[in-house]
């Protein structure tokens, strides 16, 4: 399990919890009043004060419980995202963990992808598939460097698996001084300059 917090502003924090889902979670997300009671009585019960300081000084209408979805990476380089003049993009396109920060970034990379290559094409199709090719092997790697580093600093899965100890000596040894910084570096990406269409 992982939490954490962080000012957004001088009067605003942004707080997180990332845990394996249980059958509980069918009945909480109806309910701040539930969430907030899983959270500050079991899940996050042991944890540092100063997170549950936050937790329990929220305002309710602003909790959130949501499941992290994922789609296969094989799914995102292979899978059908066009369908003619018909696409997708963001979450649609590419759903990933929050582990990297990457999910709003790569939609912001796909309008701006998507725009150039719909402007500089002859047909709305062929701006579509070229926009497709262009973007399909780098939000599949987004996908992959997320679910990865998450799946790494969750400690491979949670403390049941018999692989836990191995990837948290992996997490603690090697990922954060040598890996995580590579997957960091990936994340610049230059989407280029929008073109006014030619006239």
């Amino acid at each position: 399990m992982r939490a954490g917090f962080a000012p957004i502003n001088s009067k605003e924090i942004y707080w997180f919890l990332v845990h394996y889902s249980s059958s509980i979670d069918k009945d909480i997300p109806t309910s701040p009043d539930l969430m907030l009671k899983e959270v500050t009585e079991n899940l996050a019960k042991d944890f540092p004060s100063d997170f549950l300081t936050v937790a329990e000084n929220l305002d309710l209408s602003t909790l959130s419980w949501a499941p992290l979805l994922f789609r296969a990476p094989w799914n995102v380089a292979f899978g059908p995202t066009q369908n003619g003049n018909v696409t997708v993009a963001g979450n649609a396109m590419h759903p990933m963990t929050p582990d990297l920060g990457q999910g709003g970034c790569s939609a912001l990379e796909d309008a701006v992808i998507l725009a150039r290559c719909i402007s500089q094409a002859q047909t709305p199709d062929e701006g579509i598939k070229r926009y497709v090719e262009e973007r399909k092997w780098r939000v599949t790697w987004l996908v992959v460097g997320a679910w990865f580093s998450g799946w790494v600093q969750q400690g491979g899965g949670g403390d049941k698996e018999w692989w836990s100890k191995p990837a948290k000596w992996f997490r603690d040894h090697i990922f954060y001084k040598f890996v995580l910084p590579r997957i960091h570096n990936a994340l610049w990406f230059d989407s280029g300059e929008l073109t006014p269409v030619k006239q």
